[in-house]
């Protein structure tokens, strides 16, 4: 039986990882006065404060009522498609704010690389729970892991199973590192290898745009050198500065990065040959419309039995119109044989054979 693991943002918040509607609060309210004088900083008070008229260094950070991820980038992805701007934001033009639209893309995602970054020595124990446990049941290797989340809680626990003196089980992510070639470094996945799809990217990924390769910072959110120290942010070819691939929770996703593209590929050619499907902590939102495609692709076109589809999205404190609400979304789109539970990614994780064979 081959089984696909797909993680939402629901998993990480197991751990205690921040919300999308937590990022921003959790950032500002962690900096000191010294941290406003970075560009980076200043910049992003000024939006902050003209655009939604929240001052990030005088508000009380619990009370302010900030807009979410999604729809900040939404409006900085809508002005780029369109060839707008913002007042006091332009887009190439010839002022000294030229291009500040792009520089504000950058930070606000390195904001959020920064917040999910400070949350990842929280905890990892669900995520660990769910690997022991699915090796246990001599699952592992049949099991494909695809994430649509940037931190690094399920890589890292794939990661340390190379270090078992009994058995040592590799990462494979799908895609070609410039790590491989170094002496010390990643190495090439062979099997017995457990696969792991980023389909929105990884804090733990550095892109080269000029020679267009990928490196690989093994237990580390990498993405931080560009904030903390950028001369290890350099790439191992041709030593240019790198940049993060983080695709944002938006509608107008881009997805034409050939690394991106080539995980998408592995996943679609996956879920063809799965038996079963669960969905840990993911919500079925409007905006992941590519997800949505992908999986009636797969549904249309296989030549297996139905793909069996089981979620888990509850937590605690959870409303029951929000769970009907979801529930109708996942049917609606993927079928009334979807199994829809009540329970959480940490009730599948703690058991989750019982899950896979009973429903």
């Amino acid at each position: 039986m081959n089984v696909c693991i797909f993680l939402g943002a629901g998993a990480s918040a197991a751990e205690n990882s921040p919300i999308q509607n937590e990022l921003f609060s959790e950032y500002f309210a962690s900096l000191k006065p010294k941290d406003f004088e970075s560009d980076m900083n200043k910049e992003l008070y000024r939006f902050f404060k003209q655009m939604f008229k929240i001052d990030v260094m005088k508000d009380d950070m619990k009370e302010a009522n900030f807009p979410t991820f999604e729809e900040v980038l939404g409006l900085i992805d809508l002005a780029e498609q369109r060839r707008e701007s913002f007042k006091n934001f332009g887009l190439e033009t010839l002022n000294r704010r030229s291009d500040s639209i792009r520089f504000l893309r950058q930070y606000l995602i390195l904001l959020m690389a920064r917040a999910i970054h400070k949350s990842e020595g929280r905890r990892n124990e669900y995520h660990k729970m769910l690997v022991d446990n699915l090796y246990e049941s001599k699952l592992l290797e049949k099991t494909t892991f695809i994430s649509a989340n940037y931190d690094i809680h399920i890589d890292n626990t794939i990661a340390a199973l190379y270090r078992r003196k009994k058995e040592p089980i590799m990462l494979d992510y799908g895609v070609d590192f410039n790590n491989f070639d170094v002496e010390g470094g990643w190495k090439k996945p062979k099997d017995p290898s457990v696969k792991l799809y980023k389909i929105h990217g990884s804090l733990n990924w550095l892109y080269c745009p000029i020679c267009n390769s990928l490196t690989l910072t093994p237990y580390e959110g990498g993405v931080m050198r560009l904030l903390d120290n950028i001369k290890e942010a350099k790439c191992l070819e041709c030593r240019e500065v790198t940049v993060p691939i983080i695709i944002p929770p938006t509608f107008f996703k881009n997805m034409s990065n050939v690394f991106i593209s080539t995980v998408w590929r592995e996943v679609e050619r996956t879920l063809r040959k799965c038996d079963v499907l669960v969905f840990c902590g993911y919500s079925f939102p409007d905006a992941d419309i590519h997800i949505k495609y992908m999986l009636k692709r797969v549904q249309s076109s296989r030549k297996k039995p139905p793909l069996k589809i089981i979620v888990f999205n509850n937590h605690e404190g959870k409303e029951e119109d929000s769970l009907l609400k979801e529930e109708d979304r996942y049917k609606r789109f993927l079928g009334s044989d979807v199994i829809y539970t009540r329970s959480s990614f940490q009730d599948f994780a703690k058991d989750p054979l019982k899950y896979i064979k009973n429903k």
